[in-house]
C-alpha cells in the first residue's frame, strides 16, 4: 500500500469563523423546488452570484493505492480522499460524501474538471466536505510518470484496463483485438470496442473484475480510509456520477450509507433496464457486452458536448485524454445485460486461476452474486435519495427517471427527484457550482436527519 498526501489551504484568511458552516449570509435568495420541480434558469444564476456557501475551509488530500486479492487475481484499489481543516457538522456528525466517478473519466474527475477548473470534489472540501473519491479497479493508469493516474501516455486506441500497481509493463497490442462497437445500450455513438484475447494476463484480469469484485474494491478501499468509529461520527452520503451510480447502490449493502447525494446517476441496473422498458426499448439483457472495453472516443465527447462553446472543445478534448475514456465491466451492469452477466459468471467459474474452495461453492453463488449487483437490496431499506439532473440531460429523460423512482420505491426511504434548468449530463465548473449548493442546502434542510 502506497500513500501520499498534500496540504492545501485557503489563502488570505484571517478571520475566525464564529457561525456554523453552513449558516447563509442572511435570508435564503433561492430555495429548493417540491418533488420533480424544477430550478429555473433565473434561480441558477442566483445562486451562481449568490454567497450563500463561501469557501471556510482549506484542506489535504490523500491518495492511497489498497492491494488485495478476489477471485484468484491481484488488484489495486485507488482512494482520493480530501479532508477539510474545519470539517461541516450536521447535528454533531461530520459530513462525508464517498462518490465513484462516470464512464469515461476517473477520481481524478472530482479534483479538475475537463476545463482545467476546480472540480466538484474540491469544491465540497473548501467548505466543510469530507470528500471520498473510490476510483473503480482498472481506471487508473499505474504507469503514468507522475503517479497521477492519467493515461495521456497511452494512445487512446490502445487503453486496456490495468488492475494493478505492481504491474510491470503495459499491455501489448497482442493482448487484445479491436473491432467496431455496432449498436449498444448507450446512445453515445461510441466507434470502438477491444476485447482480451484468451490465454493473456489480460484476459484473466478482466474475468477476474466482476462487478462483485469491484463492489469488493470499494469496500477495502472505504474500510482502508475510515474506520468503523469515524463512521460511527459521520453523516455519511453516496454518489455515483453516471455510470458510477450502479455501482454505489451494491456498496450500501456492505457499508451502509446515510442517504444517497445524486447528481446525473444511474440507478441500480434491473431499474435503468425498466425505464428502458418503459421507453419501448427491450433489448438490453442481450448486449454481447461481456469483456468487452468500449471505447469512448471523439464521438463520444461530442455527444455531451453539443452545446459547449466551440472555441474551447479542442482544448476540453485535449483534456479529457488524461482520463481513461473507456468503460468495460460497467456496462452490463448499468444496463442490465443479463446475457452478458451470465458469460461473466461463466467464464469465472471455469477459469483455471479461480481458487478451488470458491468453486466449491458452486456456479449458482458466483452467478447470483454478480446478478445482484444490479439488483436493489435490503441495506437500501428506509434509506433517503435526493436525485437531481439537468433537464439538457442526454441519457436520463425524465420519463427514465421517474421509472426508475418507481421500482426503487419498496426498497429505499424518500425519493426526491428534482431538475436544473438548463444543465447537461456533466460536472462541468458551471455544474458544480450549482449543484455543490443544492446539496448543501438539502443537507441543512434536513433532507437526511432521522
Amino acid at each position: 500500500m502506497n500513500a501520499k498526501r498534500l496540504r492545501i489551504c485557503k489563502g488570505a484568511r484571517i478571520g475566525v469563523l464564529i457561525v456554523p458552516l453552513l449558516a447563509a449570509s442572511g435570508a435564503n435568495a433561492w430555495d429548493l423546488p417540491g418533488d420533480k420541480g424544477t430550478i429555473p434558469e433565473a434561480q441558477v444564476e442566483e445562486i451562481l452570484a449568490g454567497k450563500d456557501f463561501p469557501e471556510v475551509s482549506g484542506f489535504s488530500k490523500k491518495l492511497d493505492y489498497v492491494d488485495f486479492t478476489v477471485n484468484g487475481m491481484p488488484f489495486t484499489q485507488v482512494v482520493i480522499r480530501l479532508d477539510p481543516d474545519k470539517p461541516l457538522m450536521r447535528n454533531g456528525k461530520k459530513v462525508v460524501l464517498v462518490a465513484t466517478e462516470e464512464g469515461s473519466s476517473s477520481a481524478n474527475g472530482f479534483i479538475v474538471t475537463d476545463e482545467g477548473k476546480e472540480g466538484i470534489g474540491v469544491w465540497l472540501a473548501k467548505r466543510g466536505v469530507t470528500f471520498i473519491a473510490l476510483n473503480r479497479i482498472g481506471r487508473w493508469n499505474f504507469f503514468a510518470p507522475d503517479r497521477s493516474g492519467t493515461w495521456e501516455t497511452i494512445p487512446l486506441e490502445d487503453r486496456m484496463p490495468i488492475f494493478s500497481q505492481h504491474q510491470k509493463a503495459y499491455w501489448s497490442k497482442d493482448d487484445f483485438v479491436s473491432q467496431a462497437a455496432g449498436n449498444t445500450a448507450s446512445p453515445t455513438g461510441s466507434e470502438f470496442a477491444r476485447f482480451p484475447k484468451s490465454g493473456t494476463e489480460l484476459y484473466r484480469g478482466m474475468v477476474a473484475a466482476t462487478p462483485v469484485a469491484v463492489v469488493d474494491g470499494f469496500e477495502k478501499g472505504l474500510r482502508h480510509v475510515m474506520t468503523d468509529a469515524e463512521r460511527k461520527r459521520s453523516l455519511m452520503l453516496y454518489w455515483g456520477f453516471s455510470t458510477g451510480g450502479a455501482l454505489m447502490w451494491p456498496l450500501a449493502e456492505r457499508i451502509r450509507p446515510d442517504g444517497f447525494l445524486n447528481w446525473g446517476s444511474n440507478p441500480p441496473g434491473v431499474a435503468s433496464y425498466y425505464g428502458s422498458v418503459v421507453g419501448g426499448r427491450w433489448d438490453w439483457p442481450y448486449e454481447k457486452s461481456a469483456l468487452r472495453v468500449r471505447g469512448r472516443g471523439k464521438s463520444d465527447f461530442e455527444f455531451y458536448n453539443k452545446r459547449a462553446a466551440a472555441e474551447g472543445k479542442p482544448a476540453r478534448w485535449e483534456r479529457t485524454l488524461k482520463e481513461p475514456r473507456f468503460k468495460a465491466v460497467e456496462d452490463a451492469i448499468m444496463f442490465y445485460n443479463a446475457g452478458a452477466l451470465t458469460e461473466d459468471a461463466m467464464r469465472l467459474y471455469t477459469a483455471d486461476f479461480l481458487p478451488k474452495e470458491q468453486k466449491k461453492m458452486g456456479f449458482n453463488k458466483i452467478l447470483t452474486d454478480i446478478m445482484a449487483v444490479s439488483m436493489p437490496g435490503p441495506a437500501l431499506k428506509g434509506l433517503p435519495v435526493w436525485d437531481m439532473n439537468g433537464t439538457f440531460d442526454e441519457v436520463y429523460s425524465p420519463q427514465a427517471m421517474e421509472a426508475a423512482r418507481d421500482m426503487l420505491e419498496p426498497y429505499v426511504g424518500k425519493h426526491v427527484l428534482t431538475r436544473i434548468e438548463g444543465f447537461n449530463h456533466s460536472i462541468a465548473n458551471r455544474q458544480v457550482r450549482v449543484i455543490g449548493p443544492v446539496w448543501l442546502r438539502a443537507i441543512k434542510n434536513g433532507f437526511f436527519d432521522r
